[in-house]
């Protein structure tokens, strides 16, 4: 097997894992019908935001990792962890049904949070 396929097979079974991942927190944080927030999503968001930044660019890319485990993980698992389309498809679902505040709240914490964040794992020197 040549390298590029290793690395496409790594990247596969990555995002297959980051994928489930996502569905079972999801489950396991449903949106009440009282309090329809997207806990789930920002939670998968923010897991993918810390092994994104801080462990695959930070500590492992600084560790000189294989690029099979880096693509693997950041491009597999994180890529089928994170979900933006699913992110907007909650916006939307609190916009239709009038909970504007939430959507505010959803919004600024996933947008703005996830940019704090990210800024402040990628600011760490390994």
């Amino acid at each position: 097997m040549k390298k590029e396929q290793f690395y496409r097979l790594g990247i596969f079974l990555a995002a297959m894992v980051g994928g489930l991942v996502r569905y079972l927190i999801s489950t396991w944080l449903p949106a009440s019908p009282d309090f329809p927030f997207p806990w789930g999503t920002l939670l998968v968001n923010y897991l993918g935001i810390f092994c994104l930044i801080y462990l695959v660019k930070g500590y492992l890319v600084y560790k000189g990792t294989s690029k099979g485990l880096v693509l693997a993980l950041g491009t597999g698992f994180c890529g089928g962890l994170t979900t933006f389309s699913s992110l907007m498809l909650d916006a939307v679902k609190l916009l239709d049904i009038g909970r504007y505040l939430s959507l505010s709240i959803y919004l600024f914490l996933s947008i703005g949070g996830g940019l704090l964040l990210a800024y402040v794992l990628g600011r760490k020197k390994w």
